[in-house]
């Protein structure tokens, strides 16, 4: 929306009909920056995606995982990928250099390349990207800050490769891939009551 003030936004939303009238059957009082704000935490609560393969594992249903998804897991770990991508989510808690073993090869670099340092403007944060939670990673392909890796295969083999400073058997990085797709949860989308 490109709004600068709640007034800005209140006026963008007014304009549209269905969803006033939808808005006021919830917030009778009507916009305002806290019921809006309350409205897109509500509606962010409905895109929890639980129960992947790897929830159900954590909670011991052994079943859960293939015997490949566990490798993989194993060797997650192993390789340190869980140094930055640990948590429920599995990351998206802190900003990291890219090229920690090797200089990551950007290509021309562009001001996406610079990262963190686009926002603090301290040369320690030039190159530090967000990590990102890898919940439903297999489900939002292209990967990096970029979009120009389109397989979560290459995207596990630049990271070992410039993060870990290790390039792996592919049976391995396939057994880290299959990890990775237990993290794909269940998502159930809100629906309205259809009179």
């Amino acid at each position: 929306m490109a709004s600068k003030s709640w007034d800005e936004i209140i006026a963008k939303l007014e304009k549209d009909p269905q969803l006033k009238a939808q808005f006021l059957e919830v917030y009778p009082q009507g916009f305002s920056g806290e019921n809006i704000t309350d409205a897109i935490a509500e509606f962010e609560k409905t895109l929890i995606t639980p129960d992947s393969p790897f929830d159900k594992w954590l909670r011991g249903d052994e079943n859960a995982l293939t015997a490949q998804q566990k490798k993989g897991y194993q060797l997650f770990k192993d390789n340190k990928c869980a140094t930055c991508h640990g948590g429920i989510i599995l990351g998206g808690r802190s900003f990291e250099p890219l090229g920690l073993k090797k200089d990551f090869n950007f290509g021309e670099i562009t001001a996406a390349d610079i990262g963190r340092m686009n926002v603090t403007k301290e040369e320690r944060d030039k190159l530090r990207q967000k990590v990102p939670g890898l919940r439903n990673v297999a489900l939002t392909a292209p990967y990096f800050h970029r979009g120009d890796v389109p397989t979560l295969d290459g995207a596990v083999k630049l990271m070992l490769r410039y993060q870990v400073g290790k390039e792996l058997p592919q049976e391995d990085v396939d057994d880290i891939v299959a990890f990775l797709h237990s993290l794909n949860g269940v998502y159930t989308p809100y629906m309205q009551d259809k009179q």
